[in-house]
């Protein structure tokens, strides 16, 4: 063999194939998965006051067979608590976007959150229904868990005044979860509610009348100065 031959190229590893092969099937499993919460979002856009799709109008939609759609989820409604899960996920980042830089005291931190998701419910009914119908605000996850800790934080400050923190979580927990199901619904824009909700959220876990209202318009303000820099989904409801 002369110097010039080139060398044949190197034959692959039986492992290296394999692990080519599942990379490949996973992309291809979270793009489909992907395209089937697609068509479920778009499917409960279409018919909101109605309540949420049926499999026939999903599997429409993402132009896929039923057991196409089975193979992913067991139901319309176990699709729907995926992506609920990530909607409240991605408001979990969106706090902390909001805070990046900061160090603000956990009263203002659970005021804002508060704020926040009715805000959000009102601009975005859809995202408001997602949320809604999922349990993940009342099951073990990180937004939980981070509540439960700012609940209890503020309480040791002295800014609520409480004695149970678990039912401290379910009055805020359910409260909110309430209240978004009340703005989907009622397609209702009002400042007023939405603020009155969150004041009567914070008389409830102990704070004065007018330091709650005060508390309350201070984070309106902040949302409003702060979240058009910091938020790529954010659209001011009151305008």
């Amino acid at each position: 063999m002369t110097a010039s031959r080139q060398k044949a190229a190197p034959r692959k590893k039986a492992s290296q194939i394999d692990d080519h092969r599942i990379r490949v099937a996973r992309e291809r499993r979270d793009r489909m998965r992907r395209r089937l919460m697609t068509a479920v979002m778009t499917s409960y856009q279409q018919r909101l006051e109605l309540g949420p799709p049926g499999v026939d109008e999903v599997i429409k939609d993402a132009d896929v067979s039923r057991a196409t759609f089975y193979k992913y989820f067991n139901s319309v409604d176990e699709a729907i608590h995926f992506l609920g899960g990530e909607l409240v996920d991605e408001m979990t980042h969106s706090l902390r976007s909001l805070f990046a830089g900061s160090d603000q005291p956990p009263f203002v931190r659970l005021v804002t959150g508060v704020q926040l998701f009715l805000m959000r419910s009102v601009t975005d009914p859809l995202w408001g229904a997602f949320v809604s119908r999922t349990d993940y605000l009342a099951r073990d996850s990180d937004l939980l868990k981070t509540v439960t800790q700012h609940l209890t934080a503020a309480r040791k400050q002295g800014d609520l005044h409480f004695v149970a923190v678990d039912a401290a979580v379910s009055l805020l927990v359910g409260s909110l979860l309430e209240a978004i199901r009340h703005l989907v619904k009622s397609g209702q824009r009002s400042r007023a509610y939405v603020e009155e909700l969150n004041v009567m959220i914070l008389c409830g876990l102990g704070v004065e009348a007018d330091a709650a209202r005060q508390a309350v318009r201070e984070r309106a303000t902040f949302l409003r100065g702060m979240a058009p820099e910091r938020l790529s989904w954010w659209r001011d409801p009151w305008q």
